[in-house]
């Protein structure tokens, strides 16, 4: 379902950051920003990060990925694994990612192949304030925005 793909390549376009949430080795959940590189028209959603961070293993499995900004939420989950294949990360890489790896650092790619994402993409905030208070006056519920679901 490449259409739904591109639903999500669209609705984080702009949103350059995003928690990450993936098990770490003792099988709690743990959660992190990470900047994201690259949507990819299937869904897929790319990352770099150090190597030898103490969350990143070869194989992540399930993994959970959030975008938010003012008007749009993306909840994403799918699986995850890492590369360091260097066309990859030559693909991958910026001379902004540069500065957040300190010396010393081994930058890889984490490849999230996402299966399953729910979206919300709602007005602008002044439009929200007028839904909420139309609604209130004529006691129906408001109009907050379109919600689906996409599973490239």
């Amino acid at each position: 379902m490449t259409a739904d793909g591109t639903k999500i390549q669209e609705l984080v376009d702009g949103i350059p950051i995003a928690m990450v949430t993936t098990r770490g080795p003792d099988g709690e959940l743990r959660g992190r920003p990470l900047a994201a590189q690259r949507v990819d028209a299937d869904g897929t959603i790319w990352f770099l990060v150090d190597r030898h961070a103490e969350w990143v293993r070869p194989d992540l499995g399930e993994t959970s990925v959030a975008f938010v900004d003012d008007t749009t939420w993306v909840s994403a989950t799918g699986w995850s694994t890492t590369t360091a294949d260097p066309a990859v990360l030559e693909d991958l890489g910026d001379p902004v990612t540069d500065t957040w790896f300190e010396d010393g650092a081994e930058p890889i790619a984490l490849r999230v192949v996402v299966d399953h994402a729910d979206w919300w993409d709602a007005p602008g905030r002044l439009r929200q304030m007028f839904a909420l208070a139309g609604a209130k006056v004529v006691r129906h519920q408001p109009d907050m925005g379109e919600r689906g679901v996409a599973e490239p």
